[in-house]
C-alpha cells in the first residue's frame, strides 16, 4: 500500500491489516546521556542512570506488536550506547518485526568504539553532530566507513542550535496549551513505548524530571499495551484525539525559540534549571 507523504502531520492514522500504521515508534533504553546539552528534548541530564534489559525491551514491542506497524522503529536515549547490553537490544530489535528498519540515533561519542555486531543490527543510524564535543574528524571518517560497510544508512545531523522546548513553570492558559498540542509534530514523529505504555511523545515519561510537575503526566498521558479486545481503538482514539496532554502544560512544543548549542555547567543541572 502507499502512503500518502503527508499523513504523518495529519491526526489520522490509517489502519492496514487491522494494524495502524504510523511513522515510527521509540524506545529510550537509557535516560542519561553523556553530554549535557541545554534544551535537551527528553531531559537527560536530570536523569538518574537507568539501562532497559533485553527481556524489556522484548516485551514492550511484543506488546506494541498487536497493533503498531511503524515504518521505522529507533532505539535511543539518552545516549543509547551507554547501555552495556546495546547489541542485544539490537538484536531483540530486529527479530521482533516490529517495523522494517532499526536505527539508533546517537551523539556518536561512542560509536568509534561499538562492537562490528552491532552495525550488522542495525538498519539505520541517526549521528547528531554537536558542536565542540564529541567527534574528531578522524573518527567521523571511521564511522561512515563502517556504516558503508555493512548497508547501514548514516542520517549525519549536525546540531549547532535547539529549541527552547521545556517550560519554567506549567502553562495556565489553555488557549497556548492547545496551540502547542494542535502545532507539535513530535505526536505523531516521536511515538514511544515503556514500560507496557505508548506515549504520543517521547518528551512524556521525562516531565516527572521536572521539580514543578506532579508525577501524574508520565502515568495519565499514555495508553496501556495491555492484551485487550479494544486494544486497536483505544490506540487508535489515543493517537488521534483532539484534546492536549497533561504534559503539554509543561512544554512549548515546536512553538518555542531557538538557541544557540551549549552544554549546561554541572551547577545548572544541580539546580534542576532546564531551558
Amino acid at each position: 500500500m502507499t502512503l500518502d507523504p503527508t499523513w504523518s502531520r495529519r491526526r489520522e492514522y490509517p489502519v492496514v491489516d487491522g494494524a495502524i500504521v504510523t511513522h515510527s515508534l521509540e524506545a529510550h533504553v537509557t535516560d542519561h546521556c553523556n553530554l549535557r546539552c541545554a534544551g535537551c528534548c527528553v531531559l537527560s541530564p536530570l536523569a538518574a542512570r537507568r539501562f532497559a534489559t533485553p527481556a524489556e525491551l522484548a516485551r514492550d514491542l511484543a506488546l506494541a506488536r498487536q497493533v503498531l506497524r511503524p515504518s521505522v522503529f529507533k532505539l535511543t536515549g539518552g545516549e543509547p550506547l551507554l547501555a552495556p547490553e546495546i547489541v542485544s537490544l539490537a538484536r531483540v530489535a530486529k527479530e521482533s518485526g516490529i517495523a522494517p528498519k532499526i536505527s539508533l540515533t546517537t551523539n556518536g561519542v561512542l560509536l568509534g568504539r561499538a562492537p562490528d555486531a552491532l552495525f550488522e543490527a542495525l538498519d539505520a543510524i541517526t549521528l547528531s553532530i554537536y558542536p565542540g564535543v564529541g567527534l574528531a574528524a578522524g573518527d567521523l571518517e571511521a564511522i561512515r566507513e563502517r556504516a558503508a560497510r555493512f548497508g547501514v544508512a548514516l542520517d549525519e545531523k549536525v546540531q549547532d542550535e535547539f529549541q527552547s522546548m521545556t517550560r519554567r513553570t506549567p502553562e495556565t492558559n489553555a488557549k497556548v496549551t492547545r496551540r502547542v498540542f494542535d502545532t507539535c509534530w513530535l505526536r505523531h514523529r516521536c511515538h514511544t513505548v515503556r514500560d507496557g505504555v505508548l506515549f504520543a511523545c517521547s518528551r512524556v515519561p521525562g516531565t516527572k524530571l521536572l521539580p514543578q510537575a506532579s508525577p501524574a503526566p508520565h502515568t495519565e498521558d499514555g495508553v496501556s499495551l495491555a492484551p485487550r479486545a479494544e486494544l486497536a481503538r483505544d490506540v487508535r482514539l489515543y493517537l488521534e484525539r483532539h484534546e492536549p496532554l497533561a504534559s503539554c502544560t509543561h512544554c512549548r512544543g515546536g512553538t518555542g525559540a531557538f538557541f544557540p548549542f551549549r552544554q549546561l555547567t554541572r551547577s545548572e543541572v544541580r539546580e534542576r534549571s532546564p531551558e
